[in-house]
């Protein structure tokens, strides 16, 4: 018998020998290490449980229980709930050490709210009940993905149609940019309308005033007007994910040149900006090197 084998068959004899003596079902048979970076404790043996805490790497937590499955049913901050077994090295009250198997809790998702206002339901459908609301730009953390279109958060369920993915340890409000950019990319091959502004159509400076309001910083309406009344300029060599960046395009001038721009985008880093185009007639990926190099005229940071 190996020593994991044995180690299981310790825990459960623990388990058991506890009931009988005490009369409460498996007290604490040891204690465990966290080994994961960042450890999820749930309410239940399953990652479909919702979360109550979340352990760091080296954190200590009391075994109370091996629940099978892969699981141990565990107390930490005052709390009990359950962690998987394969991120908890294990030492039992007579010695036995259970090593945790190697590797890492998968990535925690997190998304961002690209809707203006996002409703939270009870179950994963627009049939069950309104539980809560969430406002545009705003993060949260998705418990499960059942992988129907819909998310499960701490709260309840939302539309995965309104919520964009980004990294676990992504904050949107240390970077309006970023959010931005990602609230862009969600809108790739909505429609390009002349007038519009969302949310299913645009045009060029309409898919900017979108966005930005979306997020709670509010610009004006009209690319020349963006570009004289919203943010702060700065050098196009120094542009940022998010930053406005604007062209004048004699070609599509209505005004007789009193007007400094004729089209604006959004930069999002590494040459590229995103934008309604008028050629595709959708929100699309263009390069700011090339055809629109020569039609540059300037950039404004917005926030």
């Amino acid at each position: 018998m190996n020593l994991k084998m044995k180690a299981v068959k310790s825990v459960a004899a623990a388990g058991i020998i506890l009931s009988m003596c005490t009369g409460v079902a498996f007290a604490s048979i040891g204690s465990a290490t966290v080994t994961a970076d960042s450890l999820r404790m749930r309410s239940g043996a399953g990652t479909d449980s919702s979360v109550l805490a979340q352990a760091p790497k080296g954190a200590q937590v009391s075994v109370e229980e091996d629940a099978g499955d892969g699981w141990y049913k565990v107390s930490y901050e005052g709390q009990t709930g359950y962690m998987s077994a394969q991120w908890l090295t294990v030492s039992l009250t007579d010695g036995t050490v259970i090593p945790a198997a190697e590797g890492t809790e998968p990535e925690q998702k997190r998304g961002l709210v690209t809707a203006s206002v996002l409703n939270v339901r009870s179950g994963p459908a627009t049939t069950y009940d309104k539980v809560a609301t969430l406002k545009g730009g705003g993060l949260v953390d998705i418990v499960s993905d059942p992988g129907n279109g819909w998310y499960e958060i701490e709260s309840g369920y939302v539309s995965a149609e309104y919520v964009t993915l980004v990294g676990a340890d992504y904050e949107g409000s240390s970077s309006l940019g970023a959010s931005a950019v990602a609230m862009a990319q969600s809108l790739l091959g909505c429609r390009y309308r002349s007038g519009a502004s969302g949310p299913s159509a645009f045009d060029c400076s309409g898919f900017t005033y979108y966005i930005y309001k979306q997020l709670g910083h509010p610009i004006a309406r009209g690319s020349s007007s963006q570009y004289y009344n919203s943010g702060y300029f700065v050098s196009t060599s120094a542009m940022q994910p998010g930053d406005l960046i604007f062209f004048f395009d004699r070609r599509f001038d209505s005004s007789g040149g009193t007007l400094p721009t004729t089209h604006v985008g959004m930069y999002a880093g590494n040459g590229q900006f995103i934008h309604a185009s008028t050629t595709s007639y959708r929100v699309q990926y263009d390069s700011i090197y090339g055809y629109y190099a020569p039609y540059i005229v300037g950039a404004k940071r917005i926030g």
